[in-house]
């Protein structure tokens, strides 16, 4: 018989010399303590959303700078409140009888807040002034004694946030929130600088009844400008240094118009005269014993499912702001905040975030869109809304599937990586703010993140290259690989007959 025999030459002990993987909370750690994050204002929470489990933190209570990523609570809330199929309704009304195709009255369009009249973004919207012009055809109106007026009561106060810088108020992305609002809310402001450094030919396109340009600009070494909103007077201001001897330069750029629903009355206007309708604009069409009132057009907004994935996407201010307008004005505590609609907006918020069991007190809620340097939040209060709405559908759909993919949306490491096809985020930033929320999977969420970064140190793409690296070691951990002996320990194997 054959006999095997082991010898050992030395006592072995079997050590696992292997490359251990880097485990969750060793990558925020990495995150969180990297010299560029010294001086900052950090909060990062993973959680696992079927348990509630947190998976990595740091600082999760710590409330910092929101950015943007403060649209998704109020998109949620608007949402929970209003439903994903909720619409806004502007109605048309014609004030007076239809004698002898003459409206003997006026036409009175009544402001609903909706963001989305005339708008840039979204498709398939019916044109309001078409809708108009056919409901008078329908009705056989071929002059309109009186005017094209407008309602704009529901939203009394200031459009904008109090809370909003100066500079933001006059760019496109600072524009308030009306009764009426249309065509975004902003136009083309153009001007040229001639040899002598005077403006001139400055215009808005489209013009904007009532709204005027105000140069306040003066001598300079160089052309360095910027625009003002100045609501009391219904004026653009023109401001900073112009040059002389530079030739004729052309300039233009967006800016925020304060009376929305004067070019939506001018548009109006114009629609009727190309159909051949006659506006009169007689102020004393309507007679005192006349009391007629007929709704002639119900303008429906998308969607509300739809405005909010449109909003995600772009960051759209005011449609967020729109949002928290919305629900604030359809509160039952609304006349307790003095009339202010986005103070009752946050009151409803904070009713919503109590109903869910989440931490309010960690949320600091002064507008929709986190526009306001105020707005603050706190890791483990986002994961907690995350994870309350991750498998709430409205209107047949789920929060994830409103917010944008990752993509090229963070830094340069994760687009090189499944990784970002398969997380869905809503991101933030302004200057020293750079924040981002949101799901992994995408498709069918198991974990809730949110990473808010304030002054850190390094450049913008450092971190969100670090934040890359992040999501990547967190999300997506390498197995470990199996053990191997060491090197030094060997052993004989000796057979004999």
């Amino acid at each position: 018989m054959n006999k095997r025999a082991f010898l050992l030459i030395a006592a072995i002990v079997l050590v696992a010399s292997w490359a251990r993987a880097i485990t969750a909370q060793e990558a925020v750690n990495r995150f969180a303590f990297d010299p560029s994050m010294k001086h900052a204002s950090l909060t990062v929470m993973f959680m696992d959303i079927d348990s509630g489990t947190v998976i990595a933190e740091h600082n999760p209570d710590l409330s910092v700078g929101t950015a943007s990523t403060m649209k998704t609570v109020t998109s949620t809330t608007a949402l929970e409140v209003l439903g994903g199929d909720f619409r806004f309704e502007t109605k048309v009304y014609a004030y007076g009888k239809v004698l002898n195709d003459t409206l003997r009255g006026n036409l009175l369009i009544v402001g609903s807040g909706d963001p989305t009249l005339g708008t840039r973004y979204m498709r398939g919207i019916a044109s309001m002034p078409n809708e108009i012009v056919a409901a008078c055809q329908q009705l056989g109106i071929k002059a309109i004694d009186g005017r094209v007026l407008t309602d704009t009561s529901l939203y009394p106060t200031i459009p904008y946030s109090s809370w909003w810088d100066a500079g933001d108020l006059a760019q496109d992305y600072g524009a308030g929130v009306h009764s009426i609002n249309y065509k975004d809310n902003y136009v083309k402001l153009n001007f040229n600088i001639d040899r002598k450094g005077a403006i001139k030919d400055a215009r808005l396109i489209p013009e904007v009844p009532g709204v005027t340009i105000v140069d306040k600009t003066r001598p300079g070494v160089r052309n360095f400008l910027e625009s003002m909103l100045e609501y009391s007077t219904q004026a653009i201001a023109i401001l900073g240094t112009t040059a002389t001897g530079k030739g004729k330069t052309r300039h233009s750029w967006d800016v925020v118009i304060p009376n929305p629903e004067a070019l939506l009355v001018a548009d109006v206007e114009k629609a009727l005269a190309d159909a051949g309708i006659v506006i009169n604009h007689n102020e004393k069409a309507l007679g005192n014993k006349d009391k007629t009132v007929v709704e002639i057009v119900n303008h429906k907004s998308p969607v509300l499912t739809d405005i909010i994935e449109s909003l995600l996407d772009r960051s759209d201010n005011m449609y967020t702001h729109a949002l928290l307008r919305a629900v604030g004005v359809r509160s039952k505590d609304f006349i307790n905040h003095g009339g202010e609609v986005s103070n009752a907006g946050v009151a409803v918020v904070r009713q919503v975030f109590k109903k869910w069991g989440d931490d309010s007190e960690a949320l600091f809620m002064k507008d929709g869109s986190g526009l306001a340097r105020v707005d603050k939040g706190s890791a483990r209060m986002f994961c907690n809304m995350l994870r309350y709405m991750a498998a709430r559908e409205y209107n047949g759909k789920r929060l994830t599937d409103l917010m944008s993919r990752a993509g090229k949306r963070i830094g340069s490491i994760l687009p090189t990586t499944e990784l970002s096809k398969t997380i869905s985020l809503k991101s933030g930033s302004m200057s020293d703010v750079q924040c981002f929320v949101g799901y992994y999977p995408a498709d069918a969420p198991k974990v809730a993140w949110c990473i808010l970064a304030n002054n850190y140190s390094c450049s913008r793409s450092t971190l969100r290259d670090n934040m890359d690296r992040m999501l990547i070691d967190v999300l997506t951990p390498q197995p470990e690989p199996e053990p191997t002996l060491d090197p030094a320990l060997q052993v004989i194997d000796t057979t004999k007959e």
